[in-house]
Order: structure tokens, then sequence, then C-alpha cells
């Protein structure tokens, strides 16, 4: 969806938005020294207020753990929204209308936004029918046999599905469409409809913005399906989406941890027990969906599962889906229960603290894919342990480049008493060759190019005091001051955070936001006269390498007449 909203309009929604205002709407930022506000950031526990929000660049950065960014990355972060999510807000704010394209019909985004209220009013409809239906006593005993109290069951909004075939069309009849479309009923042969959940307790599932999207219905008695699930709709796609993930987010700012179950009743139990970080998958094994959105909240994931063959065999499923998402800094662990056990039986006879300690002794993503693949070979033999490897080094060339990866690698190397090295060629055959960035960043650029692009980063009008052509220079990173000297001269109302998203997703951006946070310790009414000195300096550079370059020339192939005149000229001048 990104592409489909035009950069001008992004840009002129950046300029209509002041960064400390909408900083200031969720964190209380105070006045430092000059333009900028600091608070105690919102991205990491700290006593100290080392959050900046620069007024005049419209860019913030954390001192203590390095979030920044302008006011669309402000939203990702601390509404954990999307791209587009962070854009709609942004217009709405701003009075502005995100010009639409095909793919954008508003009339598609009026039916969606029909299906999340339809969904709405079918939660509280269930919730009243649990407070109020004469048959609502045998879900009220069963949650109080399960062990879950009435704060809890608010919280997820617990509700009952009466016996009867027809409850939640006779509850909104004039949107018969929207609730069969959203899931919610069923059509009969004849053209008719009927109630898809009926006579069961009703868990609501949120989205990580807290709209509902579907449900979940246990069967009270005896019955089957035990549990019923919404049907795919254009808004709730099992795949992408975990229950509980919207209570877990409003319980905690930052998760230090989640841990990933199989149930509805799972989390809510684990809830009841005050482990309030748990997700359960909607009926699916785990997706590099899920594990994606999960990795957007928390660097430590844990996996739940029952000791059985099911269990392990589902454990393996989520590792082989878990290995292409193993960047550096995120941990993974794997937890199998006693058997005959779950989370909701387990926590309520151990409790918070036993059952926490459960999960600190879960093995490791590394142990458990090691101990895993030697029940599948014989160790102690030769052609077990080169069977063990293929079987390893077939797996990690999933993995991402990175030290998991080489920690890997030589643990492997340990196990099968060999080293690394040995292990390279066949590491090498099934790892995909690391990808090298653009050799205009590979190098560090010369300092007086690196300061100046710093500059022109961090104040982008600079640029209007560049009133000659820049020199053409073969130096590395020459090439983006050029572009950013262009951008900025076009649009005089550049400020650092609309510049940087203009390389939103492009390999530069990493460089530009770094240079964007650079201390050049250069006093504020000292920039400009700097900057252009650097200018001349660059100027300087590309006429001594015009010398060098002839030069070079002259003594490897000679010089053409018009060539020597020009070096006469270059040297005369010079001296």
């Amino acid at each position: 969806m990104t592409e489909h909203i035009p950069r001008d309009f992004i840009e002129l929604l950046l300029n209509r938005i002041e960064l400390v205002d909408l900083v200031d709407s969720r964190v209380t930022l105070r006045k430092k020294t000059g333009s900028n506000f600091f608070a105690c950031c919102p991205f990491h526990n700290e006593k100290s207020a080392s959050f900046s929000v620069s007024q005049t660049k419209q860019f913030y950065y954390c001192f203590g753990c390095g979030a920044h960014g302008n006011a669309i990355d402000f939203l990702m972060q601390y509404d954990r929204l999307s791209f587009p999510e962070a854009i709609e807000t942004l217009a709405s704010q701003a009075g502005m209308e995100i010009p639409r394209t095909a793919a954008q019909r508003p009339e598609k985004k009026i039916a969606q936004q029909s299906l999340y209220e339809t969904l709405e009013e079918a939660a509280k409809f269930y919730q009243n029918q649990l407070r109020q239906h004469a048959q609502a006593s045998r879900v009220v005993e069963y949650l109080k046999h399960r062990g879950v109290s009435g704060e809890i069951a608010k919280t997820f909004e617990i509700g009952f599905a009466p016996p009867g075939w027809d409850h939640i069309l006779q509850s909104a009849p004039a949107h018969k469409q929207q609730l069969f479309d959203a899931g919610m009923l069923i059509k009969k042969d004849d053209g008719g409809f009927y109630d898809r959940f009926r006579d069961r307790i009703m868990f609501p599932i949120r989205d990580r913005r807290g709209r509902v999207i579907g449900f979940g219905g246990r069967i009270i008695d005896q019955g089957e399906p035990k549990y019923l699930n919404s049907p795919e709709t254009p808004i709730f796609q099992k795949g992408h989406e975990l229950y509980g993930l919207f209570q877990a987010l409003q319980a905690h700012r930052q998760l230090a941890r989640v841990i990933v179950v199989e149930g509805y009743m799972d989390v809510i139990a684990l809830f009841q027990n005050d482990i309030t970080y748990a997700v359960a998958t909607l009926g699916t094994a785990t997706s590099s969906s899920h594990l994606e959105r999960l990795f957007k909240h928390t660097s430590e994931i844990i996996f739940c599962f029952d000791g059985d063959q099911a269990g392990r065999s589902a454990a393996w499923r989520a590792l082989q889906v878990t290995l292409p998402l193993m960047h550096d800094g995120v941990q993974v662990r794997f937890m199998f229960l006693p058997e005959g056990e779950d989370p909701d039986s387990l926590v309520r006879k151990e409790g918070k603290e036993l059952f926490e300690q459960r999960m600190q002794k879960s093995l490791t993503i590394s142990d458990y894919f090691f101990q895993t693949l030697a029940t599948q070979t014989d160790m102690m033999s030769t052609d077990g342990r080169a069977r063990f490897v293929k079987l390893a080094t077939d797996l990690m060339k999933n993995l991402p480049e990175g030290i998991f990866q080489q920690m890997l690698m030589a643990e492997l190397a340990k196990k099968v008493r060999m080293d690394v090295a040995q292990l390279q060629p066949t590491a090498e055959s099934t790892t995909r060759p690391q990808q090298q960035p653009a050799a205009s960043l590979r190098a560090r650029p010369p300092s007086a190019l690196r300061l100046a692009m710093t500059l022109l980063i961090q104040q982008p009008e600079l640029a209007q005091l560049i009133k000659e052509p820049l020199p053409s220079l073969s130096i590395k990173g020459f090439d983006l001051f050029q572009r950013l000297v262009q951008q900025a001269q076009t649009t005089p109302e550049l400020t650092t955070g609309s510049l940087l998203e203009r390389w939103r997703g492009e390999e530069e951006e990493k460089l530009i936001a770094k240079l964007a946070l650079w201390e050049h310790m250069i006093p504020e009414n000292g920039i400009a006269q700097e900057f252009l000195g650097l200018i001349k300096n660059l100027h300087k550079m590309a006429y001594d390498q015009t010398i060098e370059n002839l030069i070079s020339k002259a003594a490897h192939s000679g010089l053409t007449s018009e060539e020597k005149q020009t070096l006469s000229e270059l040297i005369t001048n010079k001296k």
C-alpha cells in the first residue's frame, strides 16, 4: 500500500504536522534548550530524560536506545501502526484526504469499516446475553470452574451466543448482509440465513488496533467442533492474527517477552495468573506473518507445546518457520509441558512463579535444533555425524547472515568434533551469499564530504547557499550528496524528517538517519560558514583530482594536445 500513497502527499502531510505537538499528546515533553524538547523515552525504561524532539528538524532521537524518526515513525513505534495506518492517522489529524488509486477505492474502505462496526455490535450483543439470557448461568458456572474472574472476563469481553438459529440475525435484521460478510451468518440453500454461533461461549478476536475482526466460540457441554472460529473475511485472516495480542499490548507498553500458546482459555488462564503476555494462534500453525508481527513488539518469543508427539511435531514446524527470521538480537525458546497438562491446567495448579520458572528453563532454539536432529542420526558413527551435518546445514541455509548463524555453525563444529574451517565448504554451498552494500556506502567518505552531508541533512535549507554547480568528483558517497543537494534545492521547505521520508526503504536510509543524529559540535551561528567552506573544499578536491588523473594518464598512455594544455593551466593556476 505504501507505493499507492503519492510521495508528494506524504511530504505535504509531514509539513502540516507539528512533531512536538504529536509527541506531546502521548508523552509529556519539557523544553530544554534551543528548539529541542526532552522527555523520558517511551520506548525503553529510563529515569533520566534522553528522548529528544527537534522542532526545527521535525525529528526525534533517543540517546539511550537509539529510537529515531519523523512523525510517521513515531506513530508506527508508539501506537504500533503500520505505515499506511500511520499515514491515515496523521491525515485525519491534519484534516487531509489521502489521494486514492483504483486499489484504494473509498467504497471498499467504507465496506470494511462497516464490517468492523457490525462485529463491534455483535460483541456487545454477546456480552449482554451473558448478563441477561436465562441460560447464561451455565457459562458463568463454567468460567468460575475454570478459575476465570469477572475482571478477566470483562478484559477479554467474553460473551454468550444463546441456543437458537437467529439470535444474532434478529439483533440487527437490517444488516444481515453485513453480518453474512463478517462471517456471523451462514446462508441457507433456500436463500435465508442462520446464526453461525449457537449455544457457545464467545471470545471476540481483536486486531492490534483494538478492532473486532472475528470470534471464537467454545461449546459449553458436549459436542463438535469443540472450538469454532469465524471464517476468513476481508478483515480476518487466521494466519496473520493472534488472540490476546491486543490485551497484551494494553497491559505492556513494551513487551519483554511473549509466550505463544494454543487456545483462548490458555491465554485467559495465564492472564488470570498475572502472566499478561500470552497470545494464541487461531487454530492454525505458527506462520511467518505471526512471528513478524510479534517481533515488532518483543525480542523474545517462547513457544509452549504439549510434550506428546503431536506437540513436538508442531514445535519442529514452528522452528522451521522461525529460522529465516532469527536476526541478531532476538531470542526464541521452546517449552514442553508435562503429559496431560496444558497451560490453563498447569498455571492453575502451579501458579505464576513456578510456571515462569519453567519458561526460564525452556530450551533455546539452538538447543532444541541440535537435540531434535540428534534423535534422527547415530552420533556415535562417522556416517551418522555426516548425516547430522547435512541435516543441520540444510536447515541453516535459511538463517540470515549474522552472529547467530556464526555461533550455530561453531556449535555444530563442536558437536561433530571438527573445526569450523572444515565445515566452511559445506556451509558456503548451502548458505546464501552475503549481499554487498552499494559501493558508495561501503567505505567511510572523506571527512569533508561526511561533514558537509551531515550539515545538509540536519539543515536542508543550507542547500540554498550553494550558488555554483557542484564539481565532478569521483569519491564514494559524492553521488548521494549531489542527490541530497538537488532535493533540498528544489524543495526549500524540506526538513530533516521529510528528507528522511524520501529515502524510506532505500539502502541509503540508514546512513542518512545516522548522519541526522551525528553530533558535529559546530556552533549554531557558524554552521552556514562551515558548510560553504566545505563546499569550497570539495571544489578543491575535484581540482586536485583532475590534475592527478591527467598526470596518471600521461605516465601510462600519454596526453592529447588539448589535455596537455589543460594540465598546464591547472598546475599554473594552482601555484
